[in-house]
């Protein structure tokens, strides 16, 4: 039987538990860490850790490695070629119960009420008028089992719809907008500044903001493999604050927090800036553990959960 949902702490003294960690001097020499992740503005916290230096005060010394899809971040940390990774809930559930031993050291922000970042977007001519329209049509998302797509299969099943009736199609973001132009799909799932893109464009209009569903989908998690973590323990808990810090600084300073994504993305601001307001995690990442294992099994992907008391990292 599926747990409840954990309430725990309230958020702000969750945030304040957190940062006062990164408050301490670190008890271990410097470490260098690399931290593999996908090119989108969700990535924020980690980000403003690493500018604004909340990562290196705690001696955690990291390098971004940027990847095209979360496949390829999973793969740089299984290869040692990143020692952290922020991979789309479906891969990082995936990894885990296919026996990658990976502790979750963070969850990135989530998908669904409150939040108008995602959204469908049939192409002009295809004729979708409600949820059951989609069935048996050809959709195209930014990665297979990502939070994104994930997040429209959820939409789609309180809607009353069987996900397994609609074909999808694999079309990373700034794709997307090309492919509306033909008719090898049906509409796409996207998120902003994208969304944004494909609509000035005239390509199409948002259908669903997906976001009126009763549960939240986590979109990703920050992980690590659970045998550095423990080997590094102090390093660890320095970027469990650190993001905690940067998440917080980009409640702050929204400005600085976009010039700093921007920067690491290596886009213009005003590209950034389209992405609109984020809805990060709180610290309880056993809490969004949770809300995935329902996700997941109720859409059939998983037929046991992840163990959250083993999955997420706690210092030795």
């Amino acid at each position: 039987m599926m747990s409840k949902y954990r309430t725990g702490m309230s958020g702000c003294a969750l945030w304040a538990a957190v940062i006062a960690l990164s408050a301490a001097p670190a008890l271990a020499e410097n470490v260098k860490a690399a931290v593999a992740f996908t090119p989108t503005a969700a990535v924020a916290g980690f980000f403003n850790g690493h500018y604004e230096g909340y990562f290196a005060k705690g001696g955690l010394d990291t390098t971004l490695l940027l990847q095209s899809n979360s496949v390829g971040v999973v793969a740089a940390v299984q290869a040692d070629q990143a020692e952290i990774g922020s991979a789309a809930t479906g891969v990082f559930f995936g990894a885990v119960q296919n026996g990658l031993d990976y502790v979750a050291l963070g969850c990135q922000t989530t998908f669904g009420p409150g939040n108008d970042v995602l959204g469908v977007i049939p192409r002009n001519g295809a004729v979708i008028n409600s949820p059951a329209d989609f069935v048996g049509k050809r959709v195209a998302v930014p990665g297979v089992h990502g939070g994104t797509h994930v997040a429209f299969m959820e939409w789609l099943r309180e809607k009353g719809v069987d996900p397994n009736s609609v074909t999808y199609v694999e079309v990373k973001y700034p794709q997307q907008a090309d492919i509306l132009r033909g008719t090898t799909v049906d509409a796409v799932v996207t998120s902003e500044p994208y969304m944004a893109r494909i609509v000035k464009a005239g390509l199409g209009k948002v259908f669903s903001n997906l976001n009126d569903t009763e549960l939240s989908v986590p979109d990703s998690f920050y992980f690590a493999k659970r045998s550095w973590a423990d080997a590094h323990p102090e390093a660890t808990a320095s970027f469990i604050a650190g993001l905690a810090e940067g998440v917080k600084f980009a409640s702050e300073n929204p400005e600085k927090s976009i010039a700093n994504t921007a920067e690491a993305l290596e886009q213009d601001v005003e590209f950034i800036s389209a992405a609109g307001k984020q809805n990060f995690c709180s610290p309880d990442t056993a809490k969004y553990i949770e809300q995935l294992n329902t996700v997941m099994i109720s859409l059939g992907l998983a037929t046991k959960p992840l163990d959250a008391d083993v999955v997420v990292w706690k210092k030795p």
